[in-house]
């Protein structure tokens, strides 16, 4: 008979024991579903009970198949389970055991929100990771465009938090916030300024800048879309004076060379990286959406669900992403302990080294290939994030 690595009990006794290092006092009840509702939701690429049910054996072979699904269910509206509490706790340790390899200690933070249908909006914060991401924090809100997820006093909130959260870490981070043109504040901006860190934010168009006109030889009021623009590079106004209140900061406008709509962007920091710094945001949050639904786990299923059951869910596919980027990112940065399993994650063309795998993919390829696998194959349990 041949020997079984990472099988339902030993992955879910691995998780049992992080589960325990990260809460020391939760739950026996929570112990025993947590771990399966895990190994279930990553082996169906699923979000959905009856799918998460169909995965799981063992013990759960022995009860019927709707009493299983009922458990889960039960389990997402549990007032007993807080899903931000449990998601704080994780991405807490993960960030304090962080292990970043770029001398300059740069790390892009991404704010945006995600819609699921009409029936809810998130607001998360996410980290990049490579060309990919993780989240950091994230809160749901019951309704499409719900007001609540747009507040100002959430937003500087929930920055507060990430910046709280990478102080607990030993290494001094570099944090550099990037948002798209629903975070056209300066109050926001200020925020992150008197916090020590960077902004870089997409400006809508329809701003006016205090700028000095060399041709009136003094400083008049202009729209940013009338700023000047080059098809071949980029113009960068430094210290120049933003909205009414002239607010000081500096303002990039990309190349026009490919695009009608060029980048104009603000920002506190290195106004010439600016722009490679921002096109960072899209692999770093619209990865993380694109795995909770078509490319993971179908979120998108999910309808006419309470809200507590909508966000215990939700951080559950979070964990999920977590782990198998995490997992991705181990098997780049530790190769040579996984001599028996190949995964093309990169080609070379011309030289040039490309993925061709996103993390999140690897890492979940990693565990299908691994779980009751007849050779061994490393599936480490540690939740050490590399950066890659």
């Amino acid at each position: 008979m041949y020997k079984v690595y990472n099988n339902q009990n030993k992955i879910s006794s691995d998780i049992v024991n992080f589960l325990k290092k990260v809460f020391p006092n939760i739950r026996k009840t929570q112990l025993n579903i947590i771990p399966f509702i895990f190994l279930g939701m990553n082996l169906s690429e699923s979000v959905v009970a009856s799918d998460i049910a169909k995965e799981l054996k063992g013990d759960f072979s022995l009860v019927q198949f709707d009493s299983v699904i009922k458990r889960i269910r039960r389990f997402f509206k549990n007032k007993h389970f807080n899903p931000y509490d449990f998601y704080d706790g994780i991405i807490k340790f993960v960030i304090n055991n962080y292990r970043l390899k770029h001398n300059d200690n740069r790390v892009h933070i991404i704010l945006d929100h995600m819609f699921s249908h009409d029936n809810y909006t998130v607001f998360m914060i996410s980290m990049r990771i490579g060309k990919s991401g993780i989240p950091l924090w994230f809160r749901a809100f019951e309704g499409r465009d719900c007001p609540d997820a747009f507040k100002e006093e959430l937003l500087k909130q929930d920055i507060s938090y990430v910046s709280s959260l990478f102080k607990e870490n030993n290494k001094k981070f570099d944090l550099i916030f990037l948002a798209d043109r629903w975070f056209n504040s300066t109050s926001l901006m200020e925020y992150i300024n008197t916090l020590g860190h960077t902004y870089i934010f997409r400006l809508k168009k329809n701003f006016k800048v205090f700028i000095f006109d060399k041709k009136e030889g003094h400083y008049i009021w202009n729209w940013l879309d009338n700023l000047r623009r080059l098809k071949n590079h980029p113009v960068y106004y430094n210290d120049i004076y933003f909205t009414e209140s002239k607010y000081i900061s500096n303002i990039v406008i990309s190349s026009s060379k490919k695009t009608n709509d060029p980048w104009i962007l603000i920002t506190n920091g290195d106004y010439k990286r600016a722009i490679k710094d921002y096109s960072y945001r899209f692999g770093g949050i619209e990865t993380i959406f694109k795995n909770q639904k078509s490319n993971g786990f179908y979120l998108e299923k999910t309808v006419n669900a309470s809200l507590k059951y909508f966000e215990s869910l939700y951080a559950f596919a979070c964990f999920s992403i977590l782990y198998n980027t995490i997992l991705g990112a181990d098997y780049i940065k530790n190769s040579k302990s996984y001599k028996n399993v190949k995964i093309t994650t990169h080609t070379i063309s011309n030289g040039k080294k490309t993925r061709v795998l996103s993390l999140f993919n690897t890492g979940l390829i990693l565990f299908h290939l691994a779980f009751n696998s007849s050779r061994y194959i490393r599936l480490p349990f540690s939740f050490i994030l590399y950066d890659v």
